[in-house]
């Protein structure tokens, strides 16, 4: 079968692979999209208030713990020797096999996502337990501003109105580069989980997640040697320590993630394409 897209093929192949997708990873996204339940439950038993920062942070953990599960979880089984083989001789073309795996992958953290807010609202509906706000930003600048809101409120205190400036000036570094950063590293986690459920027979997650951490950490000490011997940090130069200001940091964080985001970008493409040609070529 050939590179080739028909739509009728294609669309008994996503309904046969929904099928798959759900008798193996229903449960689990169910899991994951209710574990803002299990905090409402901590506030009810303890009888507390949970900030919605916090409840922010437990939807975007449950949202990666759906990343790096679904692949080897949904479809573990298309590289092994008996089971691969049946799916390599499925009447579709590798490009339609290509479309399908990544869109259930990357549909995935949507619906975490979207399953996770819609309970955390109805839940703080409700009259009685401990969400009485509703998470109503997604960016990190005003998911930390509303946490600082919160945290002042419960002690009474006028945080907000005496918030350093320079903080919120650095802040505003987190707009829509950072939006756009945030997606990105979602696409790129989705990527490489695929590329590892591909490339791995056994244990695909935790080797997966092994060798992200392990390349992560060699890459930050590489980047971290690099900028310190090239002087690239211009608050820790010699002689230059006076140019430590907020103008200064915020400049520089801003034109790192934009250099981030470019580079990233362009990694994330190339991954894609090795997944491709990875499923193209696999042998059983």
């Amino acid at each position: 079968m050939n590179n080739t897209f028909n739509l009728n093929r294609f669309g008994k192949l996503l309904a046969m692979d929904g099928r798959k997708y759900f008798r193996n990873f229903g449960i689990t996204l169910a899991i994951l999209s209710g574990l803002t339940l299990v905090l409402w439950l901590l506030t009810i038993i303890f009888d507390f208030h949970m900030v919605a920062f916090v409840r922010f942070t437990v939807i975007y953990l449950a949202v990666f713990l759906a990343i790096i599960m679904v692949p080897a979880k949904a479809f573990g089984d298309i590289n092994l020797p008996r089971e691969g083989v049946r799916f390599a001789i499925l009447p579709a073309s590798n490009l339609e096999k290509y479309l399908s795996y990544a869109i259930f992958c990357l549909l995935t953290p949507v619906l975490v996502l979207l399953g996770s807010w819609a309970l955390d609202s109805l839940l703080t509906l409700l009259p009685f337990g401990g969400f009485d706000r509703y998470i109503t930003h997604w960016g990190f600048r005003h998911v930390f501003l509303d946490f600082i809101s919160e945290i002042g409120a419960l002690n009474n205190v006028g945080v907000v109105s005496d918030f350093n400036g320079d903080i919120q000036k650095f802040l505003s570094t987190f707009g829509p580069g950072y939006s756009y950063a945030i997606i990105l590293s979602l696409i790129f986690n989705v990527g490489l989980f695929m590329f590892g459920n591909l490339l791995f027979k056994t244990h695909k997650t935790g080797k997966t997640l092994a060798v992200m951490i392990g390349v992560s950490y060699v890459l930050s000490l590489f980047m971290q040697f690099f900028m310190l011997s090239r002087g690239i940090f211009p608050w820790m130069t010699e002689g230059n320590t006076s140019s430590m200001n907020i103008d200064t940091i915020t400049d520089f964080t801003r034109g790192m993630m934009s250099f981030s985001n470019i580079l990233h970008t362009i990694v994330t493409v190339g991954l894609y394409i090795g997944i491709f040609f990875k499923l193209k070529t696999q042998k059983y």
